[in-house]
């Protein structure tokens, strides 16, 4: 498995439709909510050196719970320690960030909830 495969394949393992960040727009409509969106960013192994991905829950709802509720789940995939990830010639370590969770408004839709999540990812690779 790439790079970019796993990094899809943990986003979209979370019940809901994940997309790379800028595959969205390429949609001919856009996707129903809820839905997560990704950046895809991949490094190979350098001296343990952490690489900044981000991540965005989408939902349209006049409440936070259960965009909260996905933030939880998601973070408890990802443990305290991490989640181990194995590919080709290797393998990712997904880490949550800090802050790991924030809200962010919409301000052309007080019911669009956002919430972005941060991760730091390790690639164990030669490449």
């Amino acid at each position: 498995m790439t790079k970019t495969a796993a990094l899809h394949d943990f986003f979209s393992g979370f019940d809901i439709p994940a997309y790379e960040e800028n595959g969205v727009y390429s949609l001919e409509t856009p996707p129903a909510f809820p839905y997560l969106t990704y950046e895809v960013r991949t490094d190979a192994f350098s001296d343990g050196a952490d690489t900044a991905i981000s991540a965005s829950l989408w939902y349209r709802s006049t409440s936070l719970t259960a965009i909260n509720e996905k933030t939880e789940e998601i973070s408890a995939a990802v443990g305290r320690a991490g989640k181990i990830i194995p590919i080709d010639f290797g393998y990712l370590l997904i880490m949550r960030g800090s802050p790991f969770a924030q809200s962010m408004p919409d301000p052309s839709d007080d019911m669009v909830k956002r919430k972005v999540l941060s991760f730091a990812v390790r690639f164990y690779t030669s490449n």
